[in-house]
């Protein structure tokens, strides 16, 4: 991002800082119109004070939509969109008929720029343990997301990305949602299994306590302009839909035709020893074919099974002594995707 005096690139973290600094202090701002509930740092409910709404001594889940970012500290963009979104609040722009949540998840990871300090925030969420960092702040924002009847969690990616795209557990209403808010967004939904054997995201929680989680990746990593200005129009649009449903009226039309849907079509582990690598070029929604040479372990070649898009292919930043960090750096190496209709997806 470039610094309006300068004209200068400004640096990453001082970046997050300065959006940080704005969040809190549009915060403070929003006192003069709204109720606002403290949680934890950087965990708020903003409520109209006036409601037309039970209060929450009367409604388990009093939070009518949840918006989260920077679940991992290295995906920045819906931090802007918060900032964006809440300065639209506090000008009249966008007036909040419901009470609304807003969480800033992994704040030191952000200002270290990375995507966690000890354990990835988005695997530990319904866990016991609070060993870590992470999982406190998991704890933390449970306390936030066990009251909301829908989230909205903006992410992003690592590598190169031509779109963004919804990702979340299938649900029927999780379905509906995404499909209500931004009709033409690809998106990937996923039943059975976890996503991960490494713990909970933070909508599959969500699920699994009688709420509604989806997640958007607004696109690469960064403080993208354009990104940030579709993320404020998807929750603006997402406040729209979560009044008209809880009203129990009709849903205004959405701009935009369907985009396609997808799920897993193959998912390639991480080998447990060693180190695969994916042969260069490979990124987010990249074609491959069947019987496609992806990469190489172990003087063995690493094919695709099945033809799609790829997804989240890994390529573990080395060590100073040429290793990883962690053995094995990710849960998969690579996920295919496989495009289905509306009536494959579970009853």
């Amino acid at each position: 991002m470039v610094d309006a005096q300068s004209g200068k690139m400004r640096d990453p973290l001082d970046t997050v800082q300065s959006f940080l600094t704005q969040f809190d202090a549009l915060i403070d701002e929003a006192r003069a119109y709204y109720r606002v509930e403290t949680l934890a740092p950087r965990v708020h409910v903003l409520s109209p004070k006036e409601s037309q709404h039970p209060p929450k001594e009367t409604l388990t889940k009093d939070v009518a939509l949840t918006v989260a970012a920077l679940i991992h500290g290295v995906e920045v963009a819906g931090l802007g969109v918060m900032v964006e979104f809440l300065e639209l609040v506090t000008r009249g722009a966008v007036r909040l008929e419901q009470p609304l949540g807003l969480a800033l998840g992994n704040i030191p990871a952000a200002l270290k720029g990375v995507r966690f300090v000890e354990r990835d925030l988005n695997r530990s969420f319904g866990r016991t343990s609070i060993e870590t960092a992470e999982d406190r702040r998991a704890d933390e924002l449970e306390a936030l997301l066990s009251r909301s009847r829908r989230l909205l969690d903006f992410h992003q990616v690592k590598l190169t990305i031509d779109r963004p795209f919804w990702i979340f557990p299938y649900s029927k209403s999780g379905f509906q949602f995404a499909r209500l808010v931004a009709p033409d967004v690809t998106l990937i939904t996923h039943w059975g299994k976890g996503f991960s054997a490494d713990g909970k995201c933070s909508d599959e929680w969500l699920n699994s306590v009688g709420g509604m989680g989806v997640t958007m990746e607004l696109g690469q990593n960064g403080f993208d302009p354009k990104q940030i200005s579709h993320g404020v129009a998807v929750i603006t649009r997402a406040l729209e839909v979560a009044s008209a449903l809880d009203k129990g009226g009709s849903v205004p039309p959405a701009v935009g035709s369907k985009a396609p849907i997808f799920t897993w079509g193959e998912i390639i582990p991480y080998p447990q020893t060693g180190s695969p690598v994916l042969d260069p070029g490979w990124h987010n929604f990249k074609h491959v074919k069947a019987g496609e040479r992806l990469g190489e372990f172990s003087g063995k070649v690493i094919t695709a099974s099945v033809s799609g898009p790829v997804l989240f292919p890994k390529y573990p930043d080395r060590l100073g002594d040429g290793t990883y960090g962690q053995n094995p750096p990710a849960a998969e190496l690579v996920r295919v995707l496989k495009e289905i209709t509306e009536a494959e997806l579970p009853r």
